[in-house]
């Protein structure tokens, strides 16, 4: 189960780098279906491995799915108007990016020492 949980973070990771990249080259609606895919993970993450996630996990992955949802709020109301982000919008948006792809990072990191643990008592 933990390699599952490892693997599924993992995934989830690297959509989170591909959003950022996305946002930074100005592609939105390839970044809004990552964005989609990744809250699908993320939803996952929260209801599979429940019981397996400490209190500050489950934190992480919320805070990963509140931004995710308003990332996706703002890049779908750009392309309802059909605009391109000012530059401070594009700013917001890579911010939230790093920090989605951070907490995933750390959230990897985190199930990785878990099992090094394990393994080694």
């Amino acid at each position: 189960m933990s390699n599952t949980l490892r693997n599924e973070i993992n995934i989830s990771g690297k959509i989170a780098t591909e959003i950022t990249s996305l946002i930074e080259h100005g592609k939105l609606e390839l970044a809004m279906l990552r964005c989609n895919d990744l809250l699908d993970n993320t939803l996952t993450i929260l209801n599979r491995w429940d019981n397996d996630l400490s209190t500050i996990s489950k934190d992480n992955c919320l805070n990963a799915k509140n931004q995710l949802e308003s990332l996706l709020g703002e890049i779908s109301r750009l392309a309802a108007r059909g605009e391109e982000p000012a530059p401070k919008q594009l700013l917001t948006m890579q911010t939230s990016c790093r920090k989605i792809r951070d907490i995933f990072i750390t959230e990897h990191a985190s199930v990785m020492k878990k099992i090094d643990e394990t393994d080694n008592a």
